[in-house]
This record gives structure tokens, C-alpha cells and sequence, in this order.
């Protein structure tokens, strides 16, 4: 995807996550009808994860874990956009990102969508204790609408 297309969310921001916790981005307008992409780059010296959802039901299963109940199941959210943050080499950091170090990815599904940093044990791709410190992370998160909807 080239770099034309009109920015409609755009986050440049330290974010601070408690234990158990995640910090998400609700307000991402569907771009099913006009097209469009996510770009972003999450870093902390904190590991965390990172989990993007495309759909209502997957993220009700999300956020009905972090809130402390029992889901009916543990959706992992988009494989494109979801992950858990890697050492970034050179650097005492943990970084996710879209595609080559935050290049824009097409969003080729419809929302509702939701962005999460995760400081949790959700799918226990990352261990959380419930006394450690809080996660302090950087987030730069830009969704690019193609074209105007009709």
C-alpha cells in the first residue's frame, strides 16, 4: 500500500499499564467500505503483547479477561497485527510493530476494531505477576483511510 490515504487515528504516546491490565484503542473507525491500513510501533523495557481484534466477539472475549471473569475462550485477535514484543537488538527495549518496522499493512477486514497493549496473562504468551511494576511503553499507532467512504 503506498503512502497516500488520510489519517483518521493517530497516536504518539507513554502509555502506562497496570499488572493485569491492558491499555486499548476503541475509537478506529471500519474501513471495510474505504479501504485502508494500520501501522504501528510499540516499545517498553517491559515485555508485553500486543493483540489487535477485527471483531466484536473476539474482543468481548478479550476485554471480559481483563475485567477479571472467565472467557468462554482466549481469541489470539488478527494474525497480522497481533504479537508478542521481541528484544530489539542493540537496544534494552521490547518492540511490536506492523511489517519492517512499522510499515503500513493493508486492514482488509470489516470492524468493529480494537488495538490492545497487553500487561496481562492473557493467553499466557507473557508471564505478568500480579506485584510487578506497572508496563511503561511508547505507542505510535496511525490508521490511514484510502479514500473517502461513499
Amino acid at each position: 500500500m503506498g503512502g497516500g490515504g488520510e489519517v483518521i487515528v493517530s497516536i504518539q504516546r507513554d502509555v502506562t499499564v497496570d499488572p493485569q491490565n491492558a491499555w486499548i484503542e476503541k475509537d478506529i473507525p471500519d474501513l471495510s467500505d474505504s479501504g485502508g491500513a494500520i501501522e504501528y510501533i510499540v516499545r517498553s523495557e517491559t515485555p508485553f503483547d500486543v493483540y489487535f481484534f477485527a471483531d466484536g466477539d473476539g474482543f468481548s472475549q478479550y476485554d471480559s479477561y481483563i475485567k477479571g471473569h472467565e472467557p468462554d475462550s482466549t481469541p489470539s485477535g488478527h494474525p497480522a497485527f497481533s504479537q508478542t514484543a521481541l528484544p530489539k537488538e542493540g537496544a534494552d527495549l521490547y518492540e511490536a510493530s506492523t511489517a519492517d518496522g512499522g510499515n503500513r499493512e493493508p486492514v482488509e477486514m470489516a470492524g468493529p476494531y480494537h488495538f490492545a497493549v497487553d500487561h496481562s496473562n492473557y493467553r499466557m504468551e507473557t508471564r505478568v505477576e500480579e506485584y510487578d511494576d506497572p508496563l511503561t511503553a511508547f505507542v505510535d499507532l496511525k490508521v490511514i483511510r484510502s479514500r473517502s467512504p461513499l
